[in-house]
């Protein structure tokens, strides 16, 4: 490889990190602009539908126009998936203490159950968002066809939980890198493994446009 081709991968390299961290930064604004708790899943979901893009090879799209346009059409549903989700993850957990914390052996033992569905509560929520932009379904419909591919696709699920970890191993690594590509990294890892346990037969009627 010639210099010029060297010049030409480090432009490509700098872009990529340029759309990351912008991609990044529409992340937390606009949380913070839903005052986090109406804002981060409309937001989050708004983050996946560009990445999705970029791991269907759409790399040239506007990803300011895209995420925007995302976040609103998003925005009511989104937050009614999310305040299911928050529900169920609350009260998994005040089962799961209620269980350790009993005085009685057999209820302790059913602890044991509550760690197992809150494992699969985890892989549903890291899944919600590939399956929100990649699918148009009904708002309990997103929720079912989640569980379906955790339990259907235990190889991808696992590879969903390690990926997550490993982004949060590189970001504990360089804190910094928390403002600039934690969650655009992290989303784009997520899309890449889910689109690989999607049906391919099935129509990709979900994108927002």
């Amino acid at each position: 490889m010639g210099f010029e081709g060297i010049v030409w991968k480090l432009y490509d390299l700098s872009n990529w990190i340029m759309k990351m961290i912008l991609l990044n930064i529409l992340w937390i604004v606009f949380s913070i602009i839903g005052l986090v708790i109406f804002g981060f899943f409309p937001a989050t979901a708004a983050m996946f539908a560009v990445t999705r893009k970029w791991v269907l090879g759409e790399t040239d799209i506007p990803v300011y126009k895209t995420f925007v346009k995302t976040y609103k059409s998003s925005f009511t549903q989104m937050n009614l998936i999310g305040g299911i989700l928050s529900i169920l993850g609350l009260f998994l957990y005040i089962d799961l203490r209620f269980f350790q914390t009993t005085e009685y052996i057999l209820l302790s033992f059913l602890s044991f159950f509550i760690i197992f569905a809150m494992f699969i509560y985890f892989a549903v929520v890291l899944y919600i968002f590939p399956m929100y932009v990649h699918f148009e379904c009904k708002t309990l419909e997103y929720l079912k066809r989640s569980i379906i591919i955790v339990l259907g696709k235990p190889i991808h699920t696992i590879m969903m939980i390690v990926g997550s970890y490993l982004v949060y191993v590189v970001i504990s690594m360089i804190p910094v890198l928390v403002v600039f590509i934690s969650g655009s990294l992290l989303s784009l890892v997520l899309m890449w493994i889910a689109m690989k346990s999607f049906p391919r037969y099935e129509i990709k009627v979900g994108e927002i446009e």
